[in-house]
């Protein structure tokens, strides 16, 4: 069997399980994640933030309306001839913008029921699930920090070139870049079997000979004595 039979293997069930376990998502599962990752949020909103007021409220349309605690100073226009101290920021986040800070759940069953060992595939799936969740809700508080920032910065026009680019490159994160490799760091990190049929080199029976080695050496040694 070639060396790379298992990784193969793994690679075809993967993909069968992620386009599977994706429709399920999209047709039965959007609906109930958003309500979980709302109310998590909303926990850690309240326990780390500190804050009194919701941070998230349902529209009409069923878009989201954010509400943000900011602390800056617009200045002086023609429609306002003094400066005005604002607290907080509203602002509207679409249904699909926060489908997107759901999407790594089922990403992440879809590594882990492909990985080689049923026991350790349901612990891994439950702890990494855990994991993912907090994820995603960090994912989506930064999200909401950075957006308020960056309106909080055009209104004020005191965005200064590096901390735009902090901004923006926080942005790029949080949306396009940690909410789909957050899954596979995860899967790697809790799941011991799986780590090591992706990384082992070699050939399998290759290893297994040199691992017995050292036994075969020590009964030598012992016979000897």
């Amino acid at each position: 069997m070639p060396p790379n039979s298992s990784q193969t293997s793994f690679l075809l069930r993967g993909s069968g399980l992620l386009v599977v376990l994706l429709v399920f998502w999209w047709f039965a599962l959007v609906n109930p994640l958003l309500l979980l990752l709302r109310g998590s949020a909303e926990i850690c909103w309240g326990i780390f933030v500190n804050h009194a007021g919701k941070l998230i409220a349902e529209t009409p349309a069923g878009d989201w309306s954010l509400r943000v605690p900011v602390e800056f100073t617009m200045p002086a226009s023609s429609r306002e001839p003094a400066p005005v101290r604002i607290h907080s920021i509203d602002f509207d986040v679409a249904r699909t913008e926060a489908i997107a800070f759901t999407f790594s759940l089922p990403v992440y069953w879809a590594i882990v029921l492909a990985a080689p060992g049923i026991r350790r595939n349901l612990r891994a799936l439950v702890l990494g699930s855990i994991a993912v969740t907090a994820v995603e809700t960090i994912l989506f508080l930064a999200f909401a920090e950075i957006s308020a920032h960056n309106v909080a910065a055009q209104w004020s026009r005191q965005q200064a070139d590096l901390s735009g680019w902090i901004l923006r490159f926080g942005y790029h994160l949080v949306v396009d870049v940690v909410p789909y490799v957050a899954p596979f760091f995860i899967a790697l990190g809790i799941h011991r079997e799986l780590r090591r049929q992706i990384f082992r080199s070699g050939d399998p029976e290759t290893a297994a000979v040199s691992a017995d080695r050292p036994e075969h050496s020590n009964r030598n040694k012992r016979r000897l004595q």
